[in-house]
């Protein structure tokens, strides 16, 4: 979560110096410039920082929901693993199955050519 801790900083610095480069473009005098940017510097870091924890909070959710995954997904292979090695139920016959191709083309048996029919 440390990559994220410095959102509300650089945004208000960006909001600020956006601020200032208009306002020195449209001849602001200096006393005006400098209330209106410690309001802009105070809005938009109360704004970063909001932002802030809603991203910090979203990115938490999710890494504990990969992490509960991953602990599900370890188990499960933990268990096919005591199944292999003769510790599941005994007796039973395991059938090894393949899945077909993606392209959904039938795969060449020996002896067939390649020709799917649809080549001039």
């Amino acid at each position: 979560m440390n990559k994220h801790r410095l959102f509300a900083p650089f945004l208000t610095l960006f909001a600020v110096a956006v601020a200032y480069f208009t306002m020195l473009f449209f001849g602001y005098e200096l006393k005006e410039m400098l209330i209106i940017l410690l309001v802009i510097l105070i809005v938009f870091y109360i704004a970063g920082s909001l932002i802030q924890r809603r991203i910090n909070k979203f990115v938490f959710e999710n890494e504990e929901k990969l992490r509960l995954e991953e602990e599900e997904n370890g188990a499960v292979i933990e268990k096919d693993a005591q199944e292999e090695s003769g510790e599941g139920s005994e007796g039973e016959a395991e059938e090894e199955y393949t899945l077909p191709p993606l392209t959904g083309a039938q795969p060449a048996r020996p002896g067939e050519s390649d020709d799917d029919g649809f080549s001039q």
